[in-house]
């Protein structure tokens, strides 16, 4: 059987989407036991956000081989803000392209913010958009063009569960976290042991 072995050398920092926390179903679907969302209120103190951000990945650097930074809508602008700071693989759900367009009362970003959505990261970048015909889906089929060979846009039928998406997530972490895909053959394999070492990932 074809199976997936996560990189134990990997991590992956997921930022929620505005006014939402680390129990979202995008990072809880996340099927890798090396993860983090750490629940952050964007409107309470939007500049400060960096600061945390900032500390999390310099944190999680030092330990791990391969950090993965992943978001959802605004914490997706996040997500590729740090990737393009740190040259950082980045896996980007719906991402606000233009925050201060996307967000309704939006008066809690600082007016003097140009809070710009950079597309020259070389390392890689994938990017899932649910493609409901809405205006921000419109925005980015504009602005995501031309972009370094390193980046994927993948838009997906509006139709799609949450479980599908949920896939599509782990399938695109499988390919930026690096894991391996082996060929198990369990006549000379012990189910139980293999089992007990896939649980440690």
């Amino acid at each position: 059987m074809l199976d997936i072995i996560k990189n134990p050398n990997s991590f992956v920092l997921f930022f929620h989407g505005l006014d939402a926390n680390n129990q979202t179903d995008k990072f809880t679907s996340i099927k890798r036991k090396q993860k983090l969302c750490k629940t952050v209120n964007y409107r309470h103190n939007f500049q400060n956000t960096f600061n945390v951000y900032d500390d999390l990945i310099q944190y999680h650097l030092k330990y791990y081989d391969r950090l993965v930074l992943a978001g959802d809508g605004l914490g997706a602008w996040f997500a590729n803000h740090f990737a393009h700071q740190y040259g950082l693989p980045s896996l980007l759900i719906e991402p606000f392209i233009y925050p201060k367009e996307s967000v309704i009362n939006n008066t809690f970003i600082p007016n003097e913010m140009r809070l710009s959505f950079p597309a020259i990261n070389t390392n890689t970048v994938r990017v899932i958009i649910v493609d409901n015909n809405t205006s921000s889906v419109a925005t980015a089929k504009r602005t995501l063009v031309s972009l370094p060979d390193s980046w994927e846009i993948d838009y997906l039928e509006d139709t799609r569960s949450n479980t599908s998406l949920g896939i599509d997530i782990n399938y695109h972490l499988n390919w930026l976290c690096n894991d391996e895909i082996m060929i198990v053959d369990l006549d000379y394999v012990d189910e139980n042991a293999y089992a007990s070492f896939k649980e440690k990932y």
